[in-house]
């Protein structure tokens, strides 16, 4: 073992005979040149070497060998910084000896001991051939040494890495710039230390995957396109030497497969995205499948002979996309929503039925005794319909209570205290669905909501009711769970608030609302803030709801001194108010925040 390591010229071992020494029987000086001196002198590892007699011959090809390491070895080494542990099998008489060693890192023996019993006294480890050459015996020294930064750290620190400016790694193997080189402590030995903010040095422990720029997800700098189906924002990333997985969208790959001058393509479909994304993604497939060649930028592939049987299927899906997307058409319902909805087989068949009744205008079959406002549920969200009596028992009428053309199709009514119906003039069909309800139905219809209130004779009821409204689309919003659904709710609120302050320039009230809109979408600027400070000024402390008005302000403020003055001038009943108003829920934001901080 000694001249083995004594033919490493920057190497002086110190290893003891007769293994009297406890634990480790020496250690391993290296040097930063030829000439030893204590100048030239870089650091000690220390190694554990043992020797043992065996029947039969180690092959020279066998490159690996399991031995056994003592639980009191692997804990000396932990405490200490690490070191090298070697293992010599040799025949009765001394000859063929074979050395194997292994790098027993902090963090390596962590691992090790974590997989055990705590009882154990003895752990398996997997040793490596060492190699013939002086200056790979000498990097394995190195690298032993450089994992002595690991005693001070604790394992299962990798949330570290987030923190890190830069990384610094010493391994044996390097890194190829052609092909992906993967670090893991159970297959090959390197130590990874992460420079933080201030200069402080850390080892971590993770795993690693260095990958070369081929190999990372990037934008593609060309279109892809079969048929009349082109996409042009896509990405891609190469898997191996031959192959690289392209990303056309949500729901479509192509893997490109290159083989001597043969370039194989393989489609990947799913149903994800929206609607109208799907049905592009379907034609797509659906013009290879015809034959089309695939055309990656100005390289055309060549036509197949297509396949019958699968174009007969995408036919099939197209035709249910296409009833989908008109369904959704019909109720208004936003296609970038439709991303999140779930279709299983009985979601499918109830949307078909909805586009029967509503697109189609038709009777649709049903067993249902009922009449009146139906909730279906579609994944997380619902869909409102008012289902009606039909020309017989067995079919019923279905239709969307937000589209402004069936309004007179159906009336609203109210339960009172004994449970009978009285019908209620609400103005717009807006009035008769909570907060809760809108923060989950998607038909909506908000881009007509200002058309459903510019209708209405009575202006100054209008405009009151607009008011409300636009406070219960941000109360919904923040209900909502899902962000297309808040961000719709919002600008809805968006499009109903410009309405009123064209038509009430002067209104305070819709100045806040207003704000309290940009608040929410994080757009209030220093100008809005100091039109709020400006408005607080000028404020009638007379005049009706003024400390409400006032109080709102400094919500938007963010001056909690200030507010709790205000909310200590309030009566029971203003103050139960303010608390249901949506800009109340921008306070519980800001203290939830400060609470966090």
């Amino acid at each position: 073992m000694s001249d083995r390591v004594a033919l490493c010229p920057h190497l002086n071992p110190e290893i003891s005979h007769g293994d009297k020494t406890p634990i480790t029987d020496g250690h391993i000086d290296f040097f930063s040149a030829k000439k030893h001196s204590k100048k030239t002198h870089e650091g000690r590892v220390p190694v554990q070497v043992k020797g043992r007699v065996t029947k039969a011959r180690i092959k020279a090809s066998r490159q690996h060998q399991s031995f056994s390491v003592e639980r009191e070895v692997l804990d000396f080494f932990r405490s200490h910084g690490g070191g090298l542990y070697f293992y010599v099998p040799m025949r009765e008489d001394g000859s063929e000896r074979e050395i194997f060693y292994v790098i027993l890192l902090p963090f390596k023996i962590d691992r090790l001991l974590a997989n055990g019993d705590a009882k154990q006294k003895s752990f398996t480890v997997k040793l490596s051939r060492l190699p013939a050459e002086a200056s790979k015996v000498e990097r394995i020294v190195r690298l032993a040494w450089s994992g002595r930064i690991q005693s001070a750290a604790g394992s299962g620190n990798g949330d570290l890495v987030n923190q890190a400016e830069s990384l610094r790694i010493h391994s044996l193997i390097g890194f190829d710039e052609d092909r992906p080189t993967r670090l893991s402590l159970d297959e090959t030995d390197y130590v990874v230390v992460a420079q933080l903010r201030g200069g402080l040095e850390v080892a971590i422990d993770i795993d690693l995957e260095v990958l070369p720029h081929d190999y990372l997800e990037r934008d593609l700098a060309v279109s892809i396109r079969c048929g009349g189906v082109e996409f042009t924002d896509g990405s891609g990333r190469r898997l191996d030497e031959n192959t690289h997985l392209l990303h056309l969208s949500a729901g479509l790959e192509l893997r490109l497969t290159v083989e001597a001058s043969t370039v194989r393509t393989t489609l990947h479909l799913t149903r994800e995205g929206t609607f109208r994304q799907q049905a592009k993604n379907v034609d797509f497939v659906l013009a290879a499948a015809s034959g089309s060649p695939i055309v990656i930028g100005g390289f055309s592939g060549d036509g197949s002979d297509g396949d019958p049987k699968l174009a007969r299927q995408l036919d099939s899906v197209r035709a249910e996309l296409v009833r989908l997307m008109e369904l959704f058409d019909e109720l208004g319902v936003d296609d970038a929503l439709t991303s999140t909805i779930p279709i299983d087989d009985k979601t499918r068949r109830m949307l078909l039925a909805l586009h029967e009744g509503i697109y189609q205008d038709r009777a649709v079959r049903g067993s249902s005794d009922g009449t009146g406002r139906y909730d279906i549920p579609v994944g997380e969200k619902r869909i409102m319909v008012i289902v009606m009596p039909a020309e017989d028992e067995e079919h019923r009428r279905v239709v969307d209570p937000f589209d402004p053309s069936k309004r007179d199709r159906f009336r609203i009514y109210q339960l009172d205290e004994e449970g009978s119906p009285h019908p209620v003039d609400w103005g717009t069909v807006y009035e008769s669905v909570t907060p809760e309800d809108m923060a989950s139905i998607l038909n909506l219809r908000l881009h007509e909501v200002v058309g459903a209130y510019e209708a209405l004779e009575d202006r100054a009821s209008a405009w009151n009711k607009a008011n409300l409204m636009v406070l219960r689309l941000l109360s919904a919003a923040d209900l909502a769970e899902d962000g297309g659904q808040q961000r719709y709710l919002v600008g809805g609120a968006i499009e109903l608030c410009k309405w009123l302050m064209g038509q009430q320039p002067d209104s305070l009230i819709h100045r806040i609302n207003w704000w309290q809109i940009q608040h929410r979408l994080g757009a209030l600027t220093n100008d809005d803030r100091q039109s709020i400070r400006s408005a607080r000024r000028s404020l009638d402390r007379n005049g009706e709801q003024a400390g409400l008005l006032e109080a709102c302000l400094l919500i938007l403020l963010g001056d909690e001194e200030e507010l709790q003055l205000v909310l200590a001038e309030l009566g029971d009943h203003e103050l139960d108010a303010l608390q249901s108003w949506p800009v109340w829920a921008l306070r519980r934001e800001k203290a939830s925040e400060s609470i966090e901080a």
